[in-house]
């Protein structure tokens, strides 16, 4: 199970002066488009996906929202998560897959505006075709993820 080590984006912004005792979510949050840092994303993800970490800490209890933008011609294995997840599509358009496999699975085409939930523990997939992806995905941490075939982890590739 992935248990991503991050610094939330409230502390990569400099919004981490919280009075002690003082919880990060008892402040209001506002971010730009520009206030929003993409780096690359864990080493349980697939190459060349980028995450924004929005709110919250998802190796932590507690509520979270990251962004997961996904190149063209991408695709990231049937896995599922330790808890239950939303998945908002804020632009481009990708094929999610309910399922254990691509093949046999349900899939359902998203465009922006899109939404999915999906309960714990349910096996899914993402592969997007000409266009980059870019969803927002909240959930409360801790966040783990789990490729059903154990194989198509990209951490545990040689």
């Amino acid at each position: 199970m992935l248990k991503i080590p991050f610094l939330a984006l409230l502390v990569t912004a400099g919004f981490a002066t919280v009075e002690p005792g003082a919880r990060a979510e008892d402040r209001p949050i506002v971010l730009t488009q520009q206030d929003v840092r993409w780096q690359a994303a864990p080493a349980d993800f697939p190459k060349g996906i980028e995450i924004a970490y929005v709110y919250g800490n998802v190796a932590q209890p507690g509520p979270f929202v990251i962004r997961v933008k996904m190149p063209a011609h991408a695709q990231i294995a049937p896995h599922t998560h330790n808890m239950d997840e939303t998945l908002t599509v804020l632009a481009g358009h990708f094929t999610h897959y309910i399922g254990k496999s691509f093949t046999g699975a349900q899939a359902h085409e998203l465009a922006a505006g899109g939404f999915v939930h999906l309960p714990r523990e349910t096996p899914h997939a993402l592969r997007t075709a000409d266009a980059s992806v870019i969803m927002e995905i909240s959930g409360v941490g801790p966040f783990g993820m789990t490729y059903v075939n154990p194989g198509d982890d990209p951490s545990k590739a040689n």
